[in-house]
């Protein structure tokens, strides 16, 4: 190896090196960036569809995010507040926060005695008030982190629409040159399979938000029939947790009744609790297997593992993008790697009422060999051959003609 090659190596793997502190360091950054894909991919058909209603390309974006920026803010509007005064009652006072659990526990013990006969031992009214206090105590520092993480994620927001905007108005531009770094004879399938990646996660975004609301809606009437209050609040709740997968549901349903616990009575924390169990088990048995796995075609335990490794490395963000992550992993095993791999292991795989045929070597047509014909030079003797026997026939009277 002379001296040369030795400076090349040294130079890749410097340079190699850096990308790599470089990616770490803007990790943050290339997630925003690839949440705002995300959400351009889920809203782009509605993009499309004003555009074949003759509006331009920049107002159909522009009415298609300022729609969904004035949903999102009337919703906040419509369900923060009774949770800011919620909170900052009970961290204001103590005493109160400290009953409101008192009377939870004695209203738990009264009805299990009653309707098990025996008794339960739960923390003492002094145990509980310590508690409150520790706990009341540990949070208070932490608010003004919180709301600078609340004016964080809030400038991140922005971040992610004014680059979806530009996705968007870039995105033929930026597929063609996806496509130009491959070989002309690869040109087309990366091209479908970037489309593909592309449906698949709009697709999943959209089935998460059905989903949202579908779960947030029917919790919303359900309590509000049952007069609970702050019922939009809870159904906010409940159907935002919902789009956290496999898991999600339950932190906001749990969080939803303790909400209710806090501000209500017993009874409607319990009628919080038992609403939301029921409309969960429309969401996992029916809506989510639906509307999400058809959209990402994972498998419900890879879907878990994805969420998990999503939500350790990034938080509740790192688990939502998880799964499309996931799926565009998928995606690009299949058609890059599996199904390239099935055509040159078995091109004489075929399949016959629901069985896989492999046929090891291909079956030739047998073609007969030519008959050689005498020709006038030839010397050798042709042997005769025998007279056709032509079968008797018959008339209709039974006569045999020759």
């Amino acid at each position: 190896m002379t001296a040369k090659d030795i400076f090349k190596g040294t130079i890749v793997v410097l340079l190699t090196l850096l990308g790599a502190y470089v990616v770490v360091m803007s990790l943050h950054i290339l997630v925003v960036v690839l949440v705002a894909i995300i959400v351009a991919s889920a809203v782009r058909p509605a993009v499309l569809r004003l555009m074949r209603w003759h509006l331009s390309e920049g107002l159909s974006i522009l009415v298609v995010y300022m729609g969904l920026l004035l949903g999102i803010v009337a919703l906040f509007a419509l369900v923060i507040p009774p949770i800011v005064t919620s909170l900052t009652t009970n961290l204001t006072s103590e005493d109160r926060l400290a009953n409101r659990i008192i009377v939870v526990e004695n209203w738990v013990a009264t009805n299990v005695h009653n309707i098990t006969g025996s008794d339960i031992t739960l923390p003492d009214p002094a145990a509980v008030r310590s508690g409150v206090s520790n706990a009341v105590e540990t949070i208070r520092p932490a608010l003004p982190s919180l709301v600078g993480d609340a004016s964080s994620t809030l400038g991140e927001a922005v971040l992610v629409f004014v680059m979806g905007v530009y996705w968007l108005t870039s995105h033929q531009r930026a597929v063609e040159f996806i496509v130009q770094l491959f070989t002309i004879r690869l040109r087309e399938k990366v091209e479908s399979v970037v489309y593909e990646i592309e449906n698949m996660m709009g697709s999943y975004v959209r089935g998460i938000v059905f989903v949202a609301v579908f779960i947030g809606a029917a919790n919303f009437i359900v309590l509000l029939v049952l007069r609970i209050p702050n019922a939009a609040t809870l159904g906010f709740i409940i159907g935002l947790g919902t789009m956290l997968p496999i898991v999600g549901g339950f932190v906001g349903g749990g969080f939803a009744t303790l909400l209710a616990l806090l501000t209500g009575t017993p009874v409607q924390g319990l009628a919080v609790f038992a609403t939301f169990v029921a409309v969960q088990q429309i969401e996992t048995h029916y809506l989510t297997p639906r509307a999400m796995s058809r959209s990402v075609g994972l498998d419900p335990l890879l879907t878990i593992v994805a969420v998990l490794i999503g939500f350790t490395l990034g938080g509740v963000v790192g688990a939502i993008i998880a799964t499309p992550i996931m799926g565009t992993i998928a995606v690009l095993l299949r058609e890059l790697v599996i199904e390239p791999r099935k055509v040159t292991v078995s091109p004489y795989t075929t399949m016959q009422d629901g069985l896989i045929l492999m046929n090891n070597e291909p079956v030739l047509e047998q073609i007969p060999a030519p008959v050689p014909t005498p020709t006038a030079t030839s010397t050798q003797p042709v042997a005769p051959q025998p007279a056709a026997v032509s079968k008797p026939s018959t008339t209709a009277s039974g006569i045999l003609l020759p």
